[in-house]
């Protein structure tokens, strides 16, 4: 699984020019020029985590980097994911499905730091985002859509010291 992880993780920084790393389970950090980077603490304990940690990281980094352009130019964000239970259950069977609905909230518990270039941190802290889907057919749709606009919503109205 470890390599699996890694391997993916490698494949994302070649591809993608993603932050991915894996504190807690023997390595990773950031790439150089990333204005979020993406961290996994034993994310083999984590609640659901159905994705692949790549996966996860390209969406979040997504979703994440116009904000940060936009609100925070100059700025890193560093999340250090925690614990991730994604919204719904995924069934068992010939065929993996994540079955989303209101009865199963998403919960997204992290660490976090947004720092300037020179290292100087402008807010840091924990975090535990939890949202319940909407009812069916509202919203817009997504793989992991209701994970990704709860962090945009989050970063869009963090409070920072500058």
């Amino acid at each position: 699984m470890r390599l699996a992880l890694y391997a993916s993780c490698a494949i994302g920084l070649l591809f993608g020019g993603m932050g991915c790393a894996t504190h807690g389970t023997g390595g990773g950090g950031a790439v150089p020029g990333a204005v979020v980077t993406v961290q996994y603490t034993n994310p083999q304990n984590f609640t659901d985590f159905s994705y692949s940690p790549s996966a996860f990281t390209r969406e979040v980094m997504q979703t994440l980097e116009p904000v940060m352009r936009s609100r925070f130019p100059a700025y890193i964000l560093t999340l250090q994911f925690t614990n991730i239970d994604l919204a719904g259950r995924t069934t068992v069977g010939p065929r993996t499905v994540r079955v989303v609905s209101t009865r199963h909230p998403a919960r997204l518990s992290f660490n976090y730091v947004l720092q300037d270039k020179s290292g100087h941190s402008a807010a840091s802290g924990s975090q535990t985002l939890v949202q319940t889907p909407p009812a069916r057919g509202t919203g817009r749709s997504g793989p992991l859509n209701i994970e990704t606009q709860m962090l945009r919503r989050w970063l869009q109205r963090l409070s920072v010291s500058r």
